[in-house]
């Protein structure tokens, strides 16, 4: 009878897995988690799209949490089409590598393929993920933000939830609308982005992506860092609101979502986090109030308190709270006469580990 194929690396993980569970019951533990002494930026990669025979790569960074230097024993692709490039030498105590996933896009359809890591200090399992086609998708329909000749797929990009060190990436479809060749480029890019086009030049008729990488550890704050990037539609082109695409990111404590060592620490409650502040066309500013509550057991550190978009203003009487005291956020918003990209929202991030980030949506009638 033919017995079904075992990966070799999860051969050696379960036997890993085993001897610790057999180790730790001759120590006399109950029970015990297995937990990795490592964290990767994201453990799973949206490829998009991709071009037929074109190999493209995602990349994946590992931060070692750990007092001890990780060494990666073995990395193992589930299948032939996919290649691993990752460090042969240790890793030292908050040390970061990376592991560079390649998929070969030979076959056409939808692929999502698992790569196994195995380290001395734990295991871990990574996928990526996608569709392949023979060519890009040409419908301009798909494409609803215009800029001269380029029609995007979005004209707004955000990071939540990053972590110092994580790197992700976001990828802004372009449609090439018009009757000549383009090549898309953006200006005043900050340096905490990376940017690549593929391909550099468009056809007519045809579709690009525009890959924007955050590089996290080049923001200066905590919280909400947001500015506008623009897309040159031809050479000498200007910085203009028309060409303008904006790029949010929001930074977390360290602490966010991390284990909770002790049995006291802070723990943020709001009374709504769903607003619908009323009519601008009733009245010239609008009012409402949001109260939060430390319902933990530890004091509670308001470290950032931001709005999304311009025409809102937010306000806290009270930036610590004791276990049990409450605060006022008081939000206001009045009519904005320029461009506004996004959904109207606050953030607050607190020293809550479990829970740092926490967004209030807010809905205006007639805010223009």
């Amino acid at each position: 009878m033919l017995r079904p194929l075992v990966h070799p690396c999860q051969n050696v993980c379960k036997m890993k897995s085993a001897y610790i569970r057999l180790l730790a019951l001759s120590l006399g533990f109950s029970a015990l988690t297995s937990v990795a002494q490592f964290r990767f930026d994201q453990v799973r990669r949206e490829m998009g799209t991709l071009l037929w025979k074109t190999p493209t790569t995602a990349v994946f960074t590992l931060t070692n949490t750990d007092t001890t230097a990780v060494v990666i024993e073995s990395v193992r692709p589930d299948c032939g089409c996919t290649s691993v490039d990752y460090p042969r030498t240790a890793i030292a105590p908050g040390a970061k590598a990376d592991i560079k996933v390649t998929y070969d896009a030979a076959l056409l359809g939808h692929f999502e393929k698992i790569v196994d890591v195995c380290t001395n200090r734990g295991d871990s399992r990574l996928t990526v993920s996608g569709d392949v086609v023979l060519q890009m998708n040409e419908r301009p329909d798909l494409y609803p933000y215009h800029i001269g000749d380029f029609c995007l797929d979005a004209d707004q990009v955000e990071f939540d939830n990053v972590r110092r060190g994580d790197k992700p990436v976001k990828v802004i479809r372009i449609y090439n609308a018009g009757r000549q060749t383009i090549t898309p480029e953006l200006m005043l890019v900050p340096k905490y982005l990376s940017v690549a086009t593929e391909p550099a030049s468009i056809r007519p008729g045809r579709t690009g992506r525009i890959f924007l990488q955050l590089e996290s550890e080049q923001l200066r704050s905590l919280g909400l860092t947001q500015t506008e990037v623009f897309l040159s539609r031809f050479k000498g082109d200007r910085v203009e609101a028309d060409n303008a695409i904006t790029i949010s990111a929001t930074l977390l404590p360290e602490t966010a979502n991390s284990t909770v060592a002790t049995a006291s620490f802070p723990q943020a409650t709001l009374d709504s986090t769903a607003l619908f502040m009323g009519d601008l066309a009733l009245k010239k500013e609008l009012k409402r109030e949001v109260i939060l509550t430390n319902t933990g057991t530890a004091s509670l550190e308001v470290l950032a308190l931001q709005v999304y978009n311009p025409g809102l203003r937010v306000s806290l009487n009270k930036s610590t709270l004791k276990p049990g005291e409450s605060a006022k956020i008081k939000i206001k918003a009045r009519r904005f006469k320029g461009i506004r990209k996004g959904r109207r929202r606050v953030l607050l991030i607190t020293n809550d580990p479990v829970r740092p980030m926490i967004v209030i949506d807010l809905s205006i009638a007639n805010a223009g």
